[in-house]
């Protein structure tokens, strides 16, 4: 009887059990149907659009820059790479301690499953996540990421299942490598890279590797504790060689490797261990929005671009361009070592820039030298008056109307009514308060940077057409009055660089050029730059205006005024340029295969002071040029540039442009030839010259 009852019982106890087993299959079944039957679709993976950072390179092709993508108002440094450009290292680790039977499951690894099951049964919490669900997680539903839910897990199993259907086990680890957090503001594999080791993930070793996928349970509580993850290290690669991925040799190479993530003091003995560790600075990992190697404003004014041109939802919300810029690192050295070296009057700000005169390709850029973390990039938005710098414009608007080097233009006192200045009369002077009363050659004007002369010619071929060229040249001209022939206009530096390339070009102003590709993340071309070049001068006016140029350089030896920018064994012109109370300082130089100009000038636009006296650009600026150009263009060729058709050589005195055997080379139109000037054969011009009868007046050039 008591056996019968026992028997009942169990039987009764089995049919509950049953029940239960069924009860919890179905309640299961139901669930997974409710939790999976509005699955999201998994061709989004075919347009999955990752937010990822974009990156800026060189003329070179070497990194220059990053800009970060934007996710819920903050920056992410996250950078698409293919599984190839991954270091085989870093992904054995990585695949090691997240899912080392990842080629042998379906996406969901039951053992693994069951095994975390029953830890947490004993409880040790530990999830049962493989790559493939991982993915998932971090993609797809990335809204339940941090749930701990059946809903969650349903739904990843199922995902996980057709992912695995439609993706190879090497696009699903590529996946993988891009989509994981891992602390901070990195997400993915090229993120981690350069966070915690400055690196590319090419680069990775096993040791980096295996840092890396030990913090990736909880990145940012594991980074600071390297002694736990060293631990959590040792434990994986003694697994690794018992399982066979590794041997004895190599993990204990990689334990010996005296591992350094970014923010981290440490010391090792030999053996490995680690003998001190201390966080220095917790916020190492973390990557700017936008971060450089060098010439910060001039990624600046890139970023600028990329903002206008394609938006900045593009920019920051998907980002993953390519950027290929005109920046020769080379040059930039060059105009940094310069910008550094220079001698500045005090609370001067300065401003270099480097283009092609060509293509307007900006080779480069220094926006500002006296503060750290400063955006306002002088170079390309400080619109200043340029003082004598615009002289050389006049001219040569004036060769297209008929002038020459050797024309005579007057050097004596003016004027002409204008209500701004007191009594309603304007007076201009030169420079040095003095004159010579008598007219003088173009050329010596320009040598001696002479008010008078200038204003006279603009008057002569009239101020309504100089303020034309001027305009097309990149000048902002508010009121066409004589005084811009002087200087009364405003100009950035870059657009000065840009509109000196014409006296050597042939006679094109040049827009500049920042970037001259951009590709997005699959390697397509959204953008491909075309030299944008405008005729501002015929070729005949450009090259006299080159002319004129190198005589300011070399016509007066000793006594020239832009002596300082002379390079041994280069042909150089330019002009300098110095604004009234000396509040601007210029000079603007062309030489083969650069058109560079050093602007000096403080931001609150106040007068210079240097020893207490007023700084002239002709002692400033060009020994700041010439140690920027000299150093830019080492090893490249130099010589003249060869004249266009039309024009030939004749002997000119300096003063007064007669004919003379001992007189200036000069270039000038052939039908323009003086009688009696003498011809001369190739070459370039002879030197220094002292002008016959009166000598130039004394005092810095004119502002």
């Amino acid at each position: 009887m008591g056996k019968l009852v026992a028997v009942r019982v169990l039987r009764l106890l089995f049919l509950l059990a049953g029940g239960l087993a069924v009860g919890v299959g179905l309640g299961l079944g139901y669930l997974a149907y409710a939790y999976t039957r509005d699955l999201p679709d998994l061709s989004q993976f075919d347009r999955l659009r990752l937010t990822a950072t974009s990156t800026l390179y060189a003329r070179d092709g070497t990194p220059l820059a990053q800009i970060a993508s934007v996710e819920e108002g903050r920056a992410i440094h996250r950078s698409l790479v293919r599984l190839s450009e991954v270091s085989p290292a870093a992904v054995a680790a990585i695949v090691f301690s997240e899912d080392r039977r990842f080629y042998q499951h379906y996406g969901v690894d039951f053992v693994r499953l069951f095994g975390a099951l029953y830890a947490v049964l004993r409880g040790d919490l530990q999830g049962g996540s493989t790559i493939t669900t991982q993915v998932i997680k971090n993609t797809l539903l990335k809204e339940l990421a941090q749930a701990r839910s059946l809903e969650r897990k349903f739904k990843e199993w199922a995902l996980a299942l057709e992912l695995e259907r439609r993706y190879t086990k090497a696009e699903i680890l590529e996946m993988y490598l891009n989509v994981v957090p891992w602390g901070g503001n990195a997400v993915g594999i090229k993120g981690a890279a350069e966070a915690y080791f400055g690196k590319d993930p090419a680069a990775l070793t096993l040791a980096e590797g295996l840092y890396l996928a030990s913090i990736v349970p909880a990145p940012n509580a594991r980074y600071q504790d390297l002694a736990g993850v060293r631990q959590r290290m040792r434990l994986l690669l003694d697994q690794m060689v018992a399982e066979g991925w590794v041997s004895q040799e190599v993990a204990e190479a990689a334990w010996r490797e005296p591992l350094a993530p970014k923010g981290w003091k440490v010391r090792y003995d030999e053996e490995g261990n680690l003998l001190e560790a201390k966080l220095v600075d917790p916020e190492a990992r973390i990557l700017r929005q936008l971060s450089f190697r060098m010439a910060p404003h001039f990624v600046l004014e890139v970023r600028r671009f990329l903002e206008a041109r394609f938006g900045k939802d593009k920019v920051y919300g998907e980002g993953g361009l390519k950027v290929y810029t005109t920046l020769d690192p080379v040059m930039q050295r060059a105009a940094e070592a310069a910008a550094q070296g220079a001698q500045l009057p005090q609370g001067a700000e300065l401003a270099l820039v480097g283009l092609d005169p060509d293509t307007g390709e900006v080779l480069a850029l220094v926006g500002g030298v006296r503060r750290e973390e400063d955006e306002y990039n002088r170079a390309t938005r400080a619109l200043r008056n340029p003082g004598s710098a615009v002289k050389p414009f006049v001219y040569a608007t004036a060769f297209e109307e008929g002038f020459t080097q050797a024309t005579l233009v007057p050097d004596r006192p003016l004027e002409f009514p204008d209500p701004s200045q007191p009594g309603g009369i304007w007076r201009p002077k030169n420079f040095s308060g003095t004159f010579l009363n008598r007219e003088v050659s173009v050329r010596y004007a320009l040598d001696l940077s002479l008010n008078l002369p200038a204003i006279y010619t603009a008057q002569t071929i009239g101020v309504d057409k100089v303020a034309r060229k001027l305009s097309e040249a990149g000048f902002t001209v508010k009121y066409p009055t004589l005084a811009i022939a002087i200087g009364g206009a405003s100009i950035t530096p870059v657009d000065l660089a840009a509109a000196y390339a014409a006296f050597v070009n042939g006679g094109y102003r040049v827009a500049p050029l920042f970037v001259r590709r951009v590709e997005d993340a699959r390697g397509q071309v959204l953008y491909e730059a075309v030299p944008e070049r405008r005729r501002l001068f015929d070729p005949l006016a450009a090259y006299q205006g080159w002319d004129l140029l190198k005589g300011y350089v070399y016509d007066l030896g000793e006594k020239g005024l832009a002596k300082g920018a002379r390079i041994p064994g280069r042909v150089v012109g330019g002009k300098t340029g110095t604004t009234n109370e000396a509040r601007d300082l210029w000079f603007a130089g062309v030489t083969r295969g650069l058109s560079a100009v050093v602007w000096v000038g403080r931001d609150d636009n106040q007068p210079l002071r240097m020893g207490g006296r007023e700084p002239s650009s002709s002692v400033v600026n060009p020994p700041i040029w010439r140690a920027f150009v000299a150093e830019a263009l080492r090893g490249r060729p130099g010589g003249d540039f060869p004249p266009p058709p039309g024009l030939v050589k004749a002997r000119l005195d300096l003063l007064s442009g007669a004919p003379s055997s001992q007189g200036l080379e000069v270039w000038l139109p052939q039908d323009k030839v003086p009688p009696a000037a003498l011809p001369s054969g190739e070459g370039a011009a002879s030197g220094a010259f002292a002008p016959e009868g009166v000598p130039p007046p004394p005092g810095p050039e004119s502002p």
